[in-house]
């Protein structure tokens, strides 16, 4: 028994309008998915939250390809100070000591601390007995 031409319409037009009875209006269709007020104050970085809330706030007009060019910025992160040389005298791997010193020595220029991860996870030595 093959469904005719009317009923799927009729069944199609009982979707659209489920469809359209359940979509919000007024000041609810303005909001996007996901948009809520951020607390930074239970955020670490401070600074970057401030900044990323700024930028939502600037791109919420946009949409696709549009916001994300928008929100493709680098957000600023809190000063970052690098750890201090370990004492060497003491560790039980002098040569590892002294390889990671020289490691914090050369990334000590660098701003952040993802930065600062990347130029530290340059070739270690491997591990030996001292």
């Amino acid at each position: 028994m093959k469904p005719s031409l009317s009923v799927l319409l009729a069944v199609a037009a009982a979707a659209f309008a489920t469809t359209v009875a359940a979509t919000p209006a007024g000041d609810a269709a303005g909001k996007s998915p996901g948009a809520y007020p951020m607390d930074c104050s239970k955020w670490k970085d401070k600074a970057r939250c401030e900044s990323l809330k700024k930028d939502v706030e600037a791109c919420k007009d946009k949409t696709d390809d549009a916001w994300r060019e928008c929100m493709h910025r680098a957000a600023p992160s809190a000063k970052f100070t690098p750890p201090k040389p370990r004492d060497c005298a003491k560790a039980q791997n002098v040569e590892r000591c002294e390889a990671h010193n020289a490691a914090l020595e050369s990334c000590k220029q660098v701003a952040t601390k993802a930065e600062h991860r990347k130029c530290m996870s340059g070739p270690a030595p491997a591990p030996g007995k001292n």
